[in-house]
């Protein structure tokens, strides 16, 4: 399960970096064609949707490595066991709001797919196939924060097992 969850979260996040990639030369693609006069019609809100997508494709990338924001200041100062517990109500709730998250933007692309909504301006775009890409990203974050979850809850309660056999008091 925990090769299928990391292969998943590196797959988003290489096709997130390709689409970065994409941007950048549609974007250089688009100065260099204003510079003679003709504009690329709604390139920007392309650029939009697809940065949206790269930043949904690397959250779960992002919370495999551990490199979301968190502050540290008063966990770090704990004992062991108090750390582990501590990370383990903290991830938690990360999967419960991560879990809200889910269920707000599904439901929200439900919607705008049930409506057909799309986005006014020179070139009509679709917003329900970008919603459904960030629920894909969504999903992906949320198996990989259950994962840490379950890895760190697996931690500690090995650390209880440890010195029950041991006797020893591990800190």
């Amino acid at each position: 399960m925990k090769n299928s969850i990391t292969s998943v979260s590196q797959s988003l996040a290489g096709l997130s970096g390709w689409l970065m990639v994409g941007i950048m030369l549609l974007l250089i693609a688009d100065i260099l064609f204003r510079t003679v006069g003709i504009a690329i019609q709604g390139l920007s809100d392309l650029s939009v949707f697809v940065m949206i997508i790269v930043v949904y494709f690397g959250l779960a990338r992002c919370e495999e490595y551990e490199e979301h924001v968190s502050l540290e200041l008063v966990t770090n100062k704990l004992p062991y066991r108090s750390r582990l517990f501590t990370q383990v109500i903290a991830q938690s709730l990360a999967v419960v709001t991560i879990g809200f998250l889910l269920y707000a933007v599904s439901s929200n692309a439900l919607d705008s797919y049930m409506s057909n909504e799309s986005v006014e301006g020179v070139m009509q775009f679709k917003i329900w196939p970008v919603k459904a890409l960030m629920l894909v990203g969504l999903a992906a974050f949320m198996l990989q924060a259950l994962l840490k979850v379950t890895r760190t809850a697996k931690t500690l309660i090995r650390s209880f097992q440890a010195t029950a056999a041991t006797g020893e008091l591990i800190h």
